[in-house]
């Protein structure tokens, strides 16, 4: 062997490497393969040779090249198929940081972004907002892993900026300037794809709903007037509280609001109707206008209808407006304080508690609490009651 020539082709080498800030490498085996001239060079210029463990997963992306980043996830291949235990703690081994925004800190795993594993594939997804470049490297793993090694340190790679690449982007579908029927208090908003069923109530948080014609009023606040549900590709939203007049209703950019995973855009303002209770057979108390109710052991009973629904029977007093008749300047009566409510099949028995055992007014208001089958109950007409009868000796 010409060991000048391997010596002077070392050195070349060496000297190559070290101006480029690089370091010499050399595989476990490398000992038997170098010359005694070449050792010597070595440990003459204290050169350091790195016994790379070659059975070590590595990321092999050619150096240079852009990892594309397409709906805010982007793929870091490796030489190996990557175990998959832990793929959500590979986040920690990872490097990641905006690019062309100063004094900002590197993305925090399981904050920012996730990841996961595809064969041999670390697949990333972004979290936040941010759909530009980012700079990418692999450290020294301690969760990455193939058959059990852990991963080797990456050069650093930049991503591209973001692009959405499905064909059918999820979004409202209804013609600009399309009013939203409003029926019950609900609204159905249409979409151009079945929506995920996974965080329905957290969809809330992607509209922006407000009345109007009311002034210096804020949005309505999720969870609070309104909820939000799924029906197919339609987001069902019922509204809680006791305006019936008109919304207006946008999607945001959206980031519950989702169908395989896709995020919806942001959508134009529509506007719905005014509430129509659409139930053909209403609440209603069953009474013929001017009929009198009977007065018994101070207890009166109001039949509606429909069989009521027993939960919150008690509350049901805050829906009537009882007053004494024949007795000026007093006001109505107060609910749980002068008289209480139950169900009884389709009546409402109120038990009034003070000592007048006179006739009384009682009129049903349009009700929040008072309902059948979830349909709350229409105002009646104010009726009479008897005189107090005691029937119980």
């Amino acid at each position: 062997m010409d060991h000048k020539r391997v010596i002077t082709t070392l050195l070349s080498s060496m000297l190559l490497i070290s101006s480029s800030g690089g370091y010499i490498g050399a595989t476990p085996d490398s000992d038997n393969m170098m010359s005694s001239s070449a050792k010597e060079f070595i440990s003459k210029n204290n050169l350091f040779v790195d016994r790379v463990n070659t059975s070590a997963p590595k990321v092999s992306i050619e150096l240079g090249t852009k990892i594309p980043q397409m709906n805010k996830k982007i793929e870091i291949s490796f030489s190996q198929t990557l175990d998959t235990a832990n793929a959500d703690l590979y986040a920690y081994d990872l490097t990641i940081r905006k690019i062309g925004v100063t004094n900002v800190p590197t993305l925090v795993p399981m904050v920012d972004y996730t990841t996961a594993v595809e064969g041999n594939k670390i697949v990333v997804t972004f979290l936040g907002d941010y759909t530009d470049e980012y700079a990418v490297q692999v450290k020294d793993a301690v969760y990455i892993r193939a058959n059990g090694i852990t991963a080797v340190q990456s050069p650093q790679y930049y991503t591209t900026k973001n692009i959405h690449t499905n064909p059918e982007m999820l979004k409202v579908s209804l013609t600009e300037g399309t009013f939203i029927d409003q029926r019950n208090k609900k609204i159905s908003i249409p979409f151009n794809l079945n929506l995920d069923t996974a965080n329905a109530d957290l969809y809330a948080y992607d509209l922006t709903i407000r009345k109007i014609g009311v002034t210096n009023v804020p949005t309505l606040v999720p969870m609070v007037d309104y909820t939000t549900a799924v029906e197919g590709n339609k987001i069902v939203v019922t509204f809680l509280g006791d305006y019936t007049d008109e919304y207006a209703v946008q999607v945001k950019d959206a980031v519950y609001i989702r169908a395989n995973g896709i995020t919806a855009v942001q959508s134009t303002q529509y506007y719905t109707t005014k509430n129509m209770h659409t139930n053909p057979e209403m609440l209603k108390v069953s009474l013929t206008e001017g009929a009198f109710i009977d007065q018994r052991n101070k207890k009166i009973s109001i039949p509606f209808n429909l069989n009521l629904d027993t939960a919150n029977a008690d509350l049901y007093a805050y829906d009537l407006t009882i007053r004494k008749i024949g007795v000026t300047n007093v006001p109505t009566l107060v609910p749980m304080v002068d008289y209480t409510t139950a169900v009884e099949g389709n009546k409402i028995v109120v038990t009034f508690l003070g000592d007048y055992a006179d006739e009384y007014a009682v009129q049903v208001k349009d009700a929040v609490y008072i309902r059948a089958n979830e349909i709350p109950a229409t105002q009646s007409t104010t009726y009479f009651t008897t005189k107090n009868v005691d029937t119980i000796m």
